[in-house]
Parts: C-alpha cells; structure tokens; sequence
C-alpha cells in the first residue's frame, strides 16, 4: 500500500485550503468602510452594511462562508494527514 501520495494529498489539501483562508481574508480587508452609509439601530444588518462598501453585504457574506469552507477544507486534510499516518504506523508493527 503506498502511503506517501495519500500523505501527499492532505498536504496539498491543507496547503490549497491556506491559499482559499488567504484570497477570503484579503477580499474581507478589502471591504470599504468609509463609504457605506452610517446607520444606527440595534438588531438589524447596519454593523454588517458598515464593514462593506456601499452595503453590499454579500461581498461580505461570500467571504465569511469562503472562510468556514477554507476552514473545513483544511481540516478535513488534516484528517487525511492523520490517517495516513496512522496506517503508516500499522504498517510498520506488522512488518517489524
């Protein structure tokens, strides 16, 4: 049983996951602030509206669930990372 491209695979997983978390954290730095109108009110989407531009609050969502999937992404490669490792290990007691 070859171990190592599993292993390989959750590398790149977790590396293609970094990459997702990076592009979503830079699109959420690159919200506008200034320019979304002031409002003020409790229990509505202001605080949302003013951390985008213009009050696009689905620039702001998309980035936020990009982030969850890049996070999920990553840790579901870690898991291949770690069970790769695990038959690696059973491997090498049945052969020693």
């Amino acid at each position: 049983m070859a171990v190592n491209p599993i292993m390989q695979s959750g590398v790149n997983g977790v590396q293609a996951g970094l990459q997702r978390l990076d592009r979503a954290a830079q699109d959420i730095a690159h919200l506008n602030v200034d320019d979304a109108p002031a409002k003020s009110g409790a229990g509505d989407d202001s605080v949302i509206r003013a951390a985008t531009s213009g009050g696009r609050v689905d620039d702001a969502f998309d980035a936020i669930v990009e982030l969850k999937l890049a996070k999920r992404q990553v840790q579901a490669s870690a898991r291949v990372i770690e069970t790769a490792d695990q038959v690696l290990g059973f491997l090498l007691d049945i052969r020693a």
